[in-house]
């Protein structure tokens, strides 16, 4: 996993945390005067998924309104807590006995604890929606609303998507006389070609995150998929033997040895990639959703690549699916679970008025005017969202040992040595197996 540093910083960040919740709910007791039965407190730790200026204050009015609402006498307290170090929070107040309630958080993480016995089953909730005939059931794609499961239990219910896609410049295209959009990996090299011939020699064809950041390994998974083939196989077993992989690092060798990518790709991290594209240095950039709101010339002239099919595989992207889950150190699971329920249900505002830039789980809410008429969100749900699989492809649940795999992003090093002069494929191949093998073992899985 990764190694996070700056523990004291960590320390002082979940005293304030907790000390925060337990003033608020001193003032709840206070206010109730002493003649009315005090409120079922419960705190909600919430990341920061959207910007600053606009998503905490619309999850704290949809707390507002939830506290307002229920007829249970339950009171909510949110808490934003920042990316930096999260982990280390989260793991701190958990084995401190100061977990809270209920919480987003990272797509790993309701497995984690689960598998701590931290975790707080949410299948009431299902079972509940079960009894109402509630129609939200068919709101979910299956394999995504169950991609949080451990042991036959729901640990986490999906609500926000971020899918991998690839935008391309249309104006860039339309002078390379580009009229057919590539389908599969052999058209994509010749899109490729044409734009490298055409475009000034510090233009790239195409540009993603390489080896600088963590977002390299998104890059890999996303050229994985559209092969057929995943880090693990479907029991969920290390597969990076498979000659199907090899076929993904001789398609980015491909594109490295032709100029199709820069030489300094390699140690790109999100932002170096961003820039290239927002400067116009670039007819094309793999990654997450994007706003492009500051470079209105490129939004203007971009468009979301349809999703291709590698040289043994079939078109699709993978998206993250981030979950809401609940922790059994709660003393109110009930209150945590009625909560969580009201949140699924109620949780379009966030992205109208919290400005999120991921999709929604839900179906239904896709059809909201915010995404409707935003280019890219609508070109997303029409062209990516259909084919797109878990980032545990073509594992059915999220395996234990992907926190190591997320954190310390090892199979990325099969993309960064694949970008030099005759490779060993399998070599690197190989490596990067034994090294997953042995964090494996460690799960004695």
């Amino acid at each position: 996993m990764k190694n996070f540093r700056n523990a004291t910083m960590v320390a002082v960040v979940l005293l304030a945390l907790l000390s925060i919740a337990a003033c608020k709910k001193e003032s709840a007791a206070a206010a109730a005067g002493g003649t009315t039965q005090a409120a079922r407190e419960i705190v909600f730790w919430d990341m920061l998924w959207g910007p600053a200026d606009t998503y905490p204050a619309m999850v704290q009015e949809m707390v507002n309104q939830f506290n307002s609402v229920n007829t249970d006498n339950i009171h909510v307290t949110m808490q934003n807590i920042p990316w930096d170090n999260f982990y280390q929070v989260f793991l701190t107040a958990v084995t401190s006995r100061a977990a809270p309630d209920v919480s987003t958080g990272a797509f790993m993480q309701s497995i984690q604890y689960a598998e701590m016995g931290e975790g707080l089953s949410l299948d009431p909730i299902v079972e509940q929606w079960k009894k109402e005939n509630n129609p939200i059931l068919n709101d979910y794609d299956e394999a995504l609303f169950n991609l949080h499961m451990y042991e036959g239990k729901h640990y986490g219910l999906p609500w926000m998507l971020d899918p991998r896609l690839i935008l391309y410049r249309t104006d860039y295209f339309e002078q390379a006389g580009i009229t057919k959009l590539p389908a599969n990996w052999a058209e994509f090299l010749e899109t490729c070609a044409k734009l490298k011939q055409t475009l000034p020699p510090d233009v790239f064809p195409f540009v993603f995150p390489g080896g600088g950041d963590y977002n390299g390994l998104q890059s890999l998974i996303t050229f994985l998929v559209q092969n057929n083939v995943g880090l693990t196989d479907v029991n969920g077993q290390p597969d990076y033997t498979n000659p199907k992989v090899t076929e993904v690092l001789r398609f980015i060798n491909t594109m490295y040895v032709n100029g199709y990518i820069p030489d300094g790709l390699p140690a790109y991290k999100q932002t170096d990639a961003e820039k290239l594209f927002q400067a116009g240095k670039a007819a094309m950039l793999m990654q997450g959703m994007t706003d492009l709101k500051d470079f209105p010339e490129i939004d203007a002239n971009a468009a979301v690549l349809p999703p291709m099919a590698g040289s043994s595989g079939t078109a699709k992207y993978y998206t993250w699916a981030n979950a809401i889950g609940a922790y059994s150190q709660t003393k109110d699971p009930e209150a945590s679970l009625a909560f969580i329920k009201w949140f699924l249900e109620n949780e379009l505002p966030l992205w109208p008025k919290g400005l999120l830039t991921s999709i929604p789980v839900r179906k239904s809410f896709r059809s909201d005017p915010y995404f409707t008429n935003a280019w890219q969100k609508k070109q997303v749900i029409e062209l990516v969202l259909p084919t797109v699989v878990p980032v545990i492809y073509p594992s059915p649940n999220i395996y234990l040992p992907f926190s190591v795999i997320e954190g310390e992003a090892t199979p990325m090093m099969g993309l960064v040595k694949a970008c030099a002069r005759n490779p060993d494929y399998r070599a690197i191949q190989q490596e990067v197996q034994d090294i997953m093998l042995a964090a494996w073992a460690e799960f004695d899985m």
